[in-house]
């Protein structure tokens, strides 16, 4: 399960670098199948991995796929054998009556058809809950949490470290971000600034238009592609506006302090010291979710005023006001 969600982050980044049909990668032969059609025919075998985007693939009687085989939208005749795991998000999969999967079936919103005589020696993760390991440390225990169906055990002090470790992954990215595009960066936080409740609210329009319409497109098996895409511009959308944010405390950090720093190294403190805190507070049961949220969505919602940066946003134009009637003329005064 570990391989299988570790691929599947790495296959995403080499679908971003190189969308193609279906290419070679790698000593394994790793394919990726993004759009369009592939088949793997009779006695062919594939000694990688498998990844479908979006696209059609038939497996046919006699073939072989190594590794594991993922599937994000799409459809997947499979009359062959799979060595590892077959995970399908979204879409379709056909296993034929010679079809034997030799590792787990994960299934997350995906159609799946087993003739009778296909094969899993695994386990079909969409019926089952599975426990997966959790690390335990001294003086803390385990907590357990529902997660896409799983029964995840993690420990208090484990998800702190791991908050830790994004918000100094993204302080780094902020200092990056500043140093290569400062004045998008400024505008989005001007924009927040200034106009927060226009900021808030268009924040959270463009949040649940942009759920909806991922969901939508991922679900449908031509556009899975669109909607991954569309998932990722909204991930990279919500990083940028809360960079913003945190450029804008660490000027105002630095200003309390009276420190000389540059553009790019308050971006980066701000945007340590924010996350730390709404990560922090989101610890707290029932509120904890308020503090992220809502940097979120005011972060979001200058991206979306300014276009990305693109543009100062200088607040809704106020309508024109009539011109004030002309005073009336002073009476004549008669000659004497």
């Amino acid at each position: 399960m570990k391989r299988i969600l570790a691929l599947t982050c790495l296959v995403l980044l080499i679908c971003l670098a190189l969308p193609v049909n279906a290419m070679a990668a790698g000593e394994q032969d790793d394919r990726v199948v993004w759009g369009g059609t592939y088949s793997l025919g009779e006695g062919e075998t594939i000694d990688g991995n498998l990844l479908i985007v979006g696209g059609v693939v038939s497996l046919a009687e006699g073939s072989s796929v190594r590794g594991d085989v993922l599937l994000f939208g799409g459809t997947l005749s499979a009359d062959g054998v799979v060595e590892q795991d077959l995970a399908a998000i979204g879409g379709m999969v056909s296993l034929g009556p010679q079809a034997v999967i030799r590792g787990d079936l994960l299934r997350m919103g995906a159609v799946v058809d087993m003739a009778p005589g296909a094969v899993v020696e695994g386990r079909d993760l969409a019926a089952e809950v599975v426990d997966l390991p959790s690390i335990e440390l001294p003086f803390v225990g385990p907590t357990r949490i529902p997660y896409w169906g799983w029964d995840v055990s993690v420990s208090p002090l484990t998800s702190a470290l791991t908050y830790l470790i994004q918000a100094l992954v993204l302080a780094a990215l902020a200092v990056l971000v500043v140093m290569f595009f400062p004045e998008p960066t400024n505008r989005v936080a001007r924009a927040v600034v200034e106009h927060p409740l226009y900021s808030g609210a268009a924040g959270l329009v463009a949040m649940i238009v942009s759920i909806v319409a991922v969901i939508v497109l991922i679900v449908s098996i031509c556009l899975c592609a669109l909607g991954i895409l569309g998932a990722m511009a909204l991930a990279v959308a919500v990083a940028f506006g809360w960079i913003a944010l945190g450029l804008e405390i660490g000027r105002r950090l630095a200003a309390v302090f009276k420190w000389t720093v540059h553009p790019a190294a308050a971006a980066g403190l701000g945007t340590l010291v924010l996350s730390i805190v709404a990560n922090g507070i989101g610890f707290i049961p029932c509120v904890g979710w308020l503090a992220p949220t809502l940097v979120t969505l005011f972060g979001l919602g200058g991206v979306v005023l300014t276009r990305f940066g693109s543009r100062l946003y200088l607040g809704p134009a106020s309508p024109a006001l009539p011109a004030p009637p002309a005073p009336p003329a002073p009476p004549e005064v008669p000659a004497v």
